[in-house]
């Protein structure tokens, strides 16, 4: 199978978004029925807001075990702008999903996960001092949509600054 047959496979079957709500439905469904693996997977809970979901490759593969080939579309996870994970649906020719697999455990996550949790923090102290988004995005690398969101959502009840950490 050529590149140009492999795209138009994924255009007419829409791969790329049946994958990318596959990893929705599956992260969803493992947070909820398996709270406490999510939990020490990321030391806390990830804010879904601040994960994003991009593309990453379409392979076929024909393991010589099986009777037909599989495509595999792969997609890579990102919290805040850290890859911390990927996520793959296998299709068969046809389009049918046969498998998906989330894969947290490839990337290192403790570091990445420690370091996002310092600079959500500074982003909350630093809005409690009145420092400027630009400063603090400037500071912590988290970019200034994501720190109103962290204000709005996260900083403020009954319209008095909150810091919670």
């Amino acid at each position: 199978m050529n590149a140009k047959t492999l795209l138009e496979w994924e255009r007419k079957l829409d791969a790329k978004n049946q994958t990318i709500k596959g990893f929705w439905d599956y992260f969803k469904k493992w947070r909820t029925e398996d709270k406490y693996e999510y939990l020490d997977t990321f030391k806390g809970k990830l804010y879904e807001e601040f994960i994003g979901v991009e593309e990453n490759s379409i392979q076929v593969r024909y393991p010589f075990s099986r009777i037909e080939a599989s495509v595999f579309f792969n997609v890579n996870i990102y919290y805040f702008d850290k890859e911390i994970g990927t996520y793959c649906m296998e299709f068969d020719l046809d389009g049918e999903v046969l498998d998906d697999y989330l894969d947290f455990v490839s990337i290192p996550l403790e570091n990445k996960m420690l370091e996002i949790r310092y600079n959500i923090s500074t982003v909350r102290k630093a809005l409690k001092e009145g420092i400027e988004m630009k400063a603090i995005s400037n500071i912590t690398g988290i970019d200034e949509a994501s720190i109103e969101i962290i204000k709005k959502k996260y900083c403020y009840a009954n319209g008095v600054l909150m810091l919670k950490i």
